[in-house]
Parts: C-alpha cells; structure tokens; sequence
C-alpha cells in the first residue's frame, strides 16, 4: 500500500486542489492520498471561511481519503514552522510520498532554495541583512538576496508556493524522513482575481465578501459545494482590541515575531484605533508586512508567546479529522505505521497545551457568527471525525 500526503489549508477546497490531489495520484501511483489540514485559522493570521469540519468534507468529496489536523500552533505560523509541523505530521504516520504545489515544479532549483535555508552561507546572510538596513521587508530581502546568489529572477523564487515548497524539502531532510518528494506545477496564479477556469482562494475568497456567492460557490468542485456553509463570517475586532488592550507590555513583547521594539507601537495604537484592518494600517511597516502583522494579532488572539513554542517545537500526536466511506483500510495501516498517537476523539487531548490553543481558536471563530448553534463554546468536544 502507498500513501501520499498533502499539507493544505483548503480555504476553500477549490478546483486547483482537486487537480492537485488527482495529479498526486498521478505522478506517485498512490493507493491513498491523505491531507494534513489547518484548522480555524490560516498560516497569514486570518480565519477560515468555514468550518474545518466541513472543509474535511469537502476534501474527503473531492480526492481526498483522510484528513488530519495541522495544529494551529505550527499553521498559524511562518512558512518553516508550518512546514515543519505538517511534513512532522506527515512523516509521523509513516506516508510514502510528500506531494505539494508549487509556482515551479523545477526540483533542482527547489533543492538549491531548501539546502540554503538549511544552512546558510555568510555571504549570503551579510546580503539579506543589507537589504534589511536598507527597509526591506524580511521575506523581500531574503528573496532578492537568494535570486541574486542563484543568478535567477526574484520572481522565479520568490513566490507563496515556490516558498513553502523549499521549506517542505528543507523539513523532509533535517527529519531525515525517508519519502518521495512531489512538486506539481500549480495551475493558475494566487493573485489572479479572475473566477474562471482554477480560480485561486484568494480570488473565491474575494468573491464571498463583495457578496458574488454563485459567482465564487461555482468555482469550488462540485462535490465541494454542498458543504459550503451560508452563514458569513463577522470581523474579529472586539475580542482581538480586548485581549490586546488585556496585555501588558511585557506580554505583548512575549508575542512571537515581536522584536525591535513592536510591543511599544502594539500598546499604544490597539489603545487609539477601532478595527483590526485600522491597526494594521498603522503597525504596517518596511520591516513588518501585513501578513506578517496579521499573524501575530492572530498569535495575541490564541494565547501563543514565545515560550509556549519553544517547549512544543513538533506535533506529538496526529488528529484526525475525518475519512472516507470506505478508506477504513487506510486508517488500520495508519495505525500500523505511525509513530504518533493517531487521536480520533478530542477527550484524549483534554491536558494537552497544544491542544488547548486548537479549542481556544475554535471558540474564538464561532464568535465571528451570528447563528447561535455556531457561537457555543466547546465544539472541538462535540463534533466528531468526519465520514465521507
């Protein structure tokens, strides 16, 4: 039996995806494809769209086997730890091969990109940090810097997939997992806002909130949209403004990716403005970009600080989600192989810290809903595994 797996968000599940997974089997002549899945929160610090029950669903109706969970302290995250937490995962329950998408299926360029965030030559790093001085974001400084070391366009590397594609070869190897490692070539662009043919996330996404739901339902899978749920979500800003306005300054300089002095320009602006996107516009910066910015008002949301990461460096167990009708083979050679717990029932994880941050995300994300069977408390206890 040959298992693949996917590290996603599915945020939606669109047609892209479902490419992926059918290219997957494909290019691995796998048996099975498993997904290892953020939950209610994204990697950028955003809430999911729906719930990651029904976002199982729509995996599961579209390709997908099983879904496991990538918990939120390693999904809500930068793209090495989000990589390393879903390839850990992965990994852990023994897949035989790693499938990802990527704005480039070149693997020899990839290879160059992983073995140098794994070990970073100092030419390489007095360059990165020039740029830095000079106002460049992080994420710009290292690209530009690495594109010029490669002798390649910034722009051949310096995009979301190509990104995380590099961290999920550099994971495969500082695990020293023993897994076949798959690019396939992504169909479409993020930032393309078009609806038409593999409309991105970002674009159906778009779509929902100008209020364009057939528009944007359509570009999902058919098998997906049944489980596209109508409630919308609401803005998080009352409770993100009270718990920062809860936090002292010492708290707030505990956040992670808080450095250079940010918890000072994080006490005093949550203190003057009245929104979410108002307090990104005035913490946005040269040095910080949004969706850094965004990601660490999602870490003050969900109770993470810097010391919570530091003792929990990799997952310890692999939560699932749900399953296919008919996969349960699947699950008994899942069980044989992993050498993780693999949990179904939340009531195993009750003491478990990481866990914690997972029942405090959920709840967080049903108060952004109006339907009060959304808005109680304690859902990860309720619902259970998904099938399919």
């Amino acid at each position: 039996m040959k298992i693949a797996g996917i590290v996603a968000e599915y945020n939606p599940f669109h047609r892209g995806h479902a490419y992926h997974v059918q290219q997957t089997r494909r290019l691995t002549g796998c048996d099975f494809v498993i997904a290892c899945m953020a939950g209610h929160f994204t990697q950028r610090g955003e809430p999911a769209l729906w719930s990651k029950w029904a976002r199982a669903r729509m995996a599961l109706a579209s390709g997908v086997d099983a879904v496991f969970e990538l918990p939120a302290l390693f999904a809500v995250r930068t793209a090495d730890a989000f990589a390393r937490g879903g390839v850990a995962i992965l990994g852990g329950l023994g897949v035989d091969a790693l499938s990802f998408g990527s704005e480039t299926d070149d693997r020899a360029l990839l290879s160059l990109l992983a073995n140098l965030r794994r070990s970073e030559p100092e030419a390489l790093s007095g360059a990165i940090r020039a740029k830095l001085d000079a106002g460049l974001s992080h994420a710009r400084a290292r690209g530009e810097a690495v594109a010029e070391a490669l002798g390649v366009p910034a722009e051949a590397i310096n995009r979301p997939n190509a990104v995380l594609a590099a961290e999920y070869l550099r994971a495969v190897a500082e695990q020293g997992l023993d897994i076949e490692a798959v690019a396939v070539r992504r169909a479409g662009d993020y930032r393309d806002e078009s609806l038409d043919g593999f409309a991105s996330a970002t674009a159906i996404r778009a779509a929902l909130t100008r209020g364009e739901t057939d528009a944007a339902l359509a570009a999902l899978p058919e098998t997906a949209r049944p489980f596209a749920a109508p409630d919308a979500l609401h803005p998080m800003d009352d409770m993100l403004l009270y718990a920062l306005r809860s936090m002292r300054l010492d708290q707030l300089a505990a956040l992670p990716d808080v450095a250079e002095g940010l918890e000072n320009r994080l006490y005093a602006a949550c203190r003057e403005v009245a929104s979410r996107e108002a307090l990104l516009d005035a913490l946005k910066c040269k040095r910080y970009t949004r969706a850094r910015l965004s990601r660490l008002l999602a870490h003050a949301l969900l109770g993470f600080d810097k010391a919570l990461l530091a003792a929990h460096p990799m997952p310890t167990y692999a939560r699932l989600l749900g399953v296919r009708a008919g996969a349960e083979d699947l699950l008994t050679e899942l069980s044989r192989r992993s050498k993780l717990p693999v949990v179904a029932r939340a009531s195993l994880l009750h003491d478990d810290p990481v866990f914690a941050v997972e029942c405090r995300a959920t709840d967080a994300w049903a108060l952004m809903h109006d339907a009060p069977e959304l808005r109680r408390a304690g859902r990860e206890f309720r619902e259970r595994f998904v099938r399919e």
